[in-house]
């Protein structure tokens, strides 16, 4: 494996289980099986590991997005449910990740950091919105709150996931229950935001 990518999915793993706060740049070292002055020479210190840590895991989204913004064979509901299949399934697989992520936006000790995971989670959103814009321009879509039908999306998910808990007592389960290791929980997730999205953007006379 690739010394730099052994350095990144080294950290990603420590950084989900751990958090920002308690992974320390020796401890990575470690687990990758490098000096601390090759991740220095890589990547410049933890706050630039854990920014190039954001770029690899979002990045990619980000890819898919666009090119799904692109795709002219597609009308805009199934590019959507597209999208909510994709955001279901990296948040459910990553959910230590999506965590460490929040509790970083929620802090302010580190802001040129906050700044930077917004930038990541922004550049994934911006084309959602605006394949709900050219849904809207289309003619496919009703006229909706833009901004507000993508947090709906997200904010579900994310909802649901950033505490057992609280997922627990919502759905009314067991404390034994694990929200984001249940395949049942995710297949209901997901079709209650297709649904969702079917009758808030579709006009009446669309199927």
């Amino acid at each position: 494996m690739d010394t730099k990518k052994k350095i990144l999915d080294c950290a990603f793993n420590i950084l989900c289980k751990k958090g920002y706060d308690h992974t320390s740049v020796r401890e990575i070292a470690g687990k990758a099986d490098v000096n601390v002055a090759m991740i220095n020479y890589y990547f410049g210190g933890k706050e630039k590991l854990f920014d190039a840590v954001l770029q690899n895991r979002l990045s990619g989204l980000h890819g898919i997005f666009t090119e799904m913004v692109k795709d002219q064979s597609r009308t805009a509901i199934e590019k959507i449910e597209s999208v909510i299949d994709l955001v279901i399934d990296r948040k459910f697989s990553n959910r230590e990740f999506h965590y460490l992520l929040h509790s970083e936006l929620a802090l302010k000790r580190r802001p040129e950091l906050k700044e930077k995971i917004s930038e990541y989670i922004m550049l994934n959103i911006s084309p959602v919105k605006k394949i709900i814009k050219e849904g809207i321009s289309s003619g496919e879509f009703r006229k909706v709150d833009i901004g507000l039908t993508v947090t709906t999306i997200i904010g579900t998910i994310h909802y649901l996931l950033v505490s057992d808990t609280i997922c627990q007592k919502i759905l009314g389960k067991p404390s034994s229950f694990a929200p984001f290791r249940n395949k049942e929980l995710k297949e209901r997730v997901n079709a209650h935001l297709k649904a969702l999205v079917r009758s808030h953007l579709l006009k009446q006379n669309v199927k």
